[in-house]
């Protein structure tokens, strides 16, 4: 594999990291992320595409005032369970989520939040990352949830 280089490139402003990108660093440390993992996904075949998202997805948009981190990454949850197909960044941000004190129930009922507006197959498919991500972390099983009216 191909060595990666970092802190040099496109992120630099006059020989210096931008701030974009440093702050984007420390948002995506938060979720247990790194520099270096975010540049080997994406090394050799696009490595701008790694800065993009270090700079704009966590170096501005997560560093917005408004939204605490527990509720971007519920946010982030329901857009990916919503998107479909993005079972590596939905595993990715539930991992973040439980890293960052989002209980698992709340992740869980997050995705089931989404199914009366993404539809059974996306919801199956997110909780289905769900229970693989709770059971490499250990955090199964959930306590039984009872539905408002009780069983059916």
């Amino acid at each position: 594999m191909e060595s990666v280089v970092l802190n040099e490139g496109p992120h630099m402003v006059n020989g210096n990291t931008s701030q974009r990108y440093t702050r984007g660093l420390e948002k995506l440390g938060l979720l247990g992320g790194s520099e270096e993992a975010i540049f080997a996904a994406n090394a050799g075949v696009a490595p701008d595409l790694s800065r993009y998202v270090v700079e704009f997805a966590f170096g501005d948009l997560w560093s917005r005032p408004g939204l605490d981190p527990r509720v971007r990454q519920m946010l982030t949850i329901a857009a990916l369970t919503s998107i479909g197909d993005t079972q590596r960044q939905l595993t990715f941000h539930i991992r973040g989520a439980l890293q960052i004190g989002v209980e698992p129930s709340e992740i869980v009922e997050v995705i089931l939040h989404c199914l009366a507006f993404a539809g059974f197959p996306r919801v199956v498919n997110a909780v289905a990352t769900a229970r693989a991500v709770f059971d490499e972390q250990g955090v199964l099983p959930l306590p039984e949830t009872a539905e408002p009216d009780g069983p059916r």
